[in-house]
């Protein structure tokens, strides 16, 4: 099979019609429509089915289609490595983090890492921490800073503690609850809430303290999906709750001062990892990056000397 020919295919899925896919690939519609036949003719089978909504992938559709990601990613990354060469950035480290996380931490662990390592060439990426690990398997990044929703980490994936952390309600400054000393379940009805994220893994973490404070019903207004500027700006106006770790908050309270409420519950754990691949172990110039980030973050309030878990 023609690799282009699998990430033609990965196109057309995600763009979701072969007109959208010739206009984003520069190719026209008779030529895309040929390419998909003779795949088919190789896979011996229909790759998509078409309706007036647009197209829709057959299970072996799906299955070239993520052959097809794979590659592009690897042109993508090939590319992205050959740009820093011509620029003399010989060293390419992609660190990842959650929303909230990479708020509290990315903007001085940067300049901690290249002032460190001056030809240090530096990805950064936010986002939804399960999404950002499921990327971390793919080779999508090197280090990870996110929560863990499981026991032990994935087969190949290592991790190591960077910050003890927990969920906890909070609000912003003005907020009517903000200078209550006790609460009660009554008193969170009424108000607005900001979610996170939605039907991710710590989800159920979330009810399940809020059932413990008593609160089986909120009222979510906003929710915010893989960024932390937006939702912290909201909060800070005072018109929201939040169910947010505590770490990270505390680390942005000079820039936005939260309140955390006194629900009387349990403390709920929910620590923070580095993430990386094993096989990265191996390289010494990648542990030494590693170890320099942990450094980093062990100076920050309440940040962990670095272990695996």
């Amino acid at each position: 099979m023609d690799p282009r020919h699998l990430q033609q295919l990965a196109t057309i899925l995600d763009k979701g019609s072969i007109t959208a896919a010739s206009k984003h690939l520069c190719l026209t519609q008779p030529t895309l429509t040929r390419n998909m036949r003779v795949l088919e003719m190789q896979a011996g089978g229909q790759l998509f089915t078409r309706s007036r909504f647009g197209v829709r992938s057959t299970p072996l559709g799906e299955m070239l289609a993520r052959e097809g990601r794979v590659i592009a990613r690897g042109i993508n990354a090939l590319r992205e490595s050959t740009a820093r060469h011509r620029l003399g950035l010989r060293n390419q480290l992609r660190l990842a983090a959650g929303p909230l996380v990479g708020a509290a931490v990315l903007p001085g662990l940067v300049a901690h890492l290249l002032k460190e390592r001056p030809g240090l060439a530096l990805t950064i990426q936010t986002g939804r921490p399960h999404r950002l690990i499921d990327e971390l398997i793919d080779g999508e990044h090197d280090l990870v800073m996110a929560p863990s929703w499981s026991a032990r980490p994935p087969q190949g994936i290592a991790r190591f503690l960077l910050a003890r952390d927990r969920i906890g309600v909070f609000c912003g400054l003005g907020h009517p609850l903000a200078s209550r000393e006790a609460l009660a379940a009554r008193d969170f009805d009424r108000h607005d809430w900001i979610s996170l994220g939605t039907a991710s893994p710590y989800e159920r973490d979330v009810f399940e303290m809020l059932s413990r404070v008593g609160i089986r019903q909120i009222r979510t207004e906003i929710a915010t999906l893989g960024d932390a500027y937006v939702l912290l700006r909201l909060m800070s106006e005072g018109r929201h709750l939040a169910v947010l770790p505590t770490w990270p908050v505390k680390c942005l309270r000079e820039n936005f001062p939260l309140v955390e409420l006194p629900t009387g519950a349990p403390p709920t754990p929910r620590d923070l990892f580095l993430w990386c691949r094993e096989s990265e172990l191996d390289k010494p110039a990648f542990v030494d990056l590693k170890r320099s980030a942990l450094a980093y973050v062990a100076t920050l309030d309440g940040g962990a000397r670095g272990v695996e878990a």
